[in-house]
C-alpha cells in the first residue's frame, strides 16, 4: 500500500540557478511514485505559480531552489531583494526538504560560510573577497599561491587550472575572468595542497541523530603534479570518487563535516566539501544544502558508504522530511 501523501518536486531557471535537470526530476518522481500517492513536479518561472503552489497546498515540498526574483535585480546574485523560497513555504506553514533561509543564506555567500565556521573555532583557510580593483600588488593579503573561484557559485563553476595563481598578473587575470563569466566577484583562499572530501550528512529526525558519508575526491593531476577539480572536469566525471581507508581520517573528516552543518545552522540533508592543508589538517570549503538528486557526490557519498540504492536514497530523504516537522 503507498502513503497517502501529496509530495511537489519544486525547481526553478530563474537565476540560473536551476538544481534539478529534467532527467533528475523524471527519476524522482518515478522513484517517490513508488511509495507516495501523489506526486507532482512543478516548475515555477512566475509569480502566479507561487501563488498556485501555495493554494495546492501539497503535504511536502521538495525543493530545488534556493531563491527567485521575478526582475532584472531581483535575480542578481548580490541582490538584497531575493525572494528566499522557504520564506514562502514557512509563511504558509508547508512542509519542505532541506535548511531554512538563514543556512542557504550562509551557503549561498561563501565568505558568510567561512566567518561563521570561524566564529565556532572550525578550521577553513584564510580568504578575502575581491574583485579587478579592489587589491593590488602591494596589498595582497595572503602570500601566493592562492584559489579563486566565485563567491556565489556552486558545483565548481568558474574553477579551472587558472584558479591557482602563482603571480599578481594570474590573480588579475581569474578574478576578472570570473567577473566577466560568473558575474560574481571573487573569493580568494590560502591555496591547500591535500587531499580533497565531500561529506553526505543526512539528518534522522526519528532517531535523534546523523548518518555521515565521507568519500575522497581525487581529480587528475596536471603539467605541475597539481590536482585541482574543476567544473569541466565534473561536467567529464574524469575524477575518482573513493571510499576512505584510514579509519582516523574518515573520523576528523565526518567531524569537521557535522559540526560544520551545525554551525551553519543546517537541516534535514547537504553536502560539505573538505580539504587538507600541507599539514594533514582539514578545512571547511563550502556547503552545499541543496546538493543534487542526481547520481553526482551526493549519491556517490549514499552509495559508497552504504550501498544504497539510488530509488531509496530519495524515499530516505523524503520520509526523514516528514518527520522533521512531527
Amino acid at each position: 500500500m503507498k502513503i497517502p501523501k501529496y509530495i511537489e518536486i519544486v525547481t526553478s531557471p530563474i537565476g540560473g540557478l536551476n538544481l534539478m535537470p529534467q532527467k533528475t526530476l523524471i527519476t524522482m518522481h518515478e522513484a517517490l511514485s513508488s511509495y507516495y500517492t501523489n506526486i507532482r513536479i512543478t516548475i515555477i518561472k512566475t509569480e502566479q505559480e507561487i501563488s498556485e503552489l501555495i493554494k495546492r497546498a501539497p503535504d511536502l515540498v521538495i525543493s530545488g531552489i534556493k531563491y527567485l526574483g521575478f526582475d532584472h535585480d531581483s535575480i542578481e546574485r548580490s541582490s538584497k531583494r531575493k525572494i528566499w523560497f522557504t520564506d514562502i513555504l514557512d509563511k504558509y506553514g508547508i512542509k519542505y526538504t532541506g535548511s531554512s533561509r538563514n543556512a542557504l543564506e550562509l551557503e549561498f555567500d561563501k565568505s558568510e560560510a567561512k566567518k561563521k565556521i570561524q566564529e565556532h573555532g572550525l578550521v577553513t583557510a584564510p580568504f578575502f573577497v575581491t574583485d579587478s580593483d579592489k587589491h593590488k600588488s602591494l596589498e595582497m593579503p595572503l602570500e601566493y599561491p592562492l584559489f579563486i573561484k566565485p563567491l556565489f557559485e556552486g558545483d565548481s563553476r568558474g574553477i579551472d587550472l587558472k584558479s591557482l595563481a602563482y603571480t599578481f598578473q594570474e590573480y588579475q587575470e581569474k578574478v576578472a575572468s570570473i567577473f566577466r563569466n560568473q558575474n560574481t566577484v571573487s573569493l580568494v583562499e590560502k591555496f591547500l595542497s591535500g587531499k580533497e572530501y565531500t561529506v553526505a550528512i543526512i539528518e534522522d529526525f526519528r532517531k535523534n541523530n546523523f548518518q555521515i558519508y565521507p568519500i575522497e575526491l581525487l581529480a587528475e593531476e596536471n603539467k605541475k603534479n597539481i590536482r585541482i577539480l574543476g567544473y569541466d572536469d565534473k561536467i567529464a566525471d574524469k575524477e575518482l570518487a573513493l571510499l576512505i581507508s584510514d579509519p582516523e581520517i574518515k573520523k576528523i573528516v565526518s567531524s569537521l563535516a557535522l559540526n560544520s552543518f551545525k554551525a551553519l545552522g543546517a537541516k534535514g540533508y547537504g553536502r560539505i566539501d573538505i580539504k587538507m592543508d600541507e599539514n594533514g589538517i582539514p578545512n571547511f570549503i563550502e556547503a552545499n544544502l541543496i546538493p543534487g538528486f542526481g547520481f553526482g557526490y551526493f549519491y556517490r557519498c549514499y552509495k559508497l558508504n552504504g550501498g544504497i540504492s539510488h530509488r531509496q536514497m530519495i524515499i530516505d530523504i523524503a520520509k526523514n522530511s516528514f518527520d522533521a516537522f512531527d
